[in-house]
């Protein structure tokens, strides 16, 4: 009994010892997957504005890049003079002068962009597509001749004899 015991308990141990560097891979791969996934996730024109650093001075709060404002007033006239939150920069705008912008090829208030975009074309184009879906959401407008019907509410009874006494 001793032995069959022994030799059962190094049949398990042994499993253990196969098993567990392919557990160790298939764990890595798992989680190899998940970073796929959550970078997938991420719109391809946001990578793209990481990648080429454009977070080191705009914030895009929408995206969740960059800190909220500071409520303190002296902070939001220090940062009304520095680059603008992008949150909203797709307003009003194309793709094409977006680009144009990010090339310095375009001016925005008399003043063009401070640096010149250092990707590839296609960067660009995607870039600026992102920047393009940064827009204030749309608000649907109830039809003004839409009618309020009001419902008739049951009269209360004026005299005893109606109420019941």
């Amino acid at each position: 009994m001793k032995k069959l015991l022994i030799i059962a308990l190094a049949v398990s141990v042994l499993c253990v010892l196969l098993a567990g560097p392919s557990f160790a891979v298939e764990v890595k791969k798992v989680e190899a997957e998940k970073g796929e996934a959550k970078k997938a996730a991420v719109p391809a024109g946001q990578q793209v504005f990481v990648a080429q650093k454009c977070q080191m001075c705009h914030t895009v709060y929408s995206a969740g890049i960059g800190e909220p404002p500071v409520k303190d007033a002296k902070e939001e006239e220090k940062k009304a003079d520095g680059p603008p939150d992008l949150s909203l920069a797709g307003t009003g705008r194309t793709a094409e002068w977006i680009s144009l912008f990010l090339q310095k090829k375009e001016e925005l208030n008399e003043k063009k962009h401070m640096m010149t975009f250092k990707g590839t074309d296609e960067e660009l184009t995607t870039l600026a597509n992102w920047i393009l879906t940064l827009k204030a959401p749309e608000v649907k407008a109830t039809s003004p001749t839409a009618k309020v019907e009001k419902v008739a509410e049951p009269e209360a009874p004026d005299t005893d004899a109606e109420k019941g006494e």
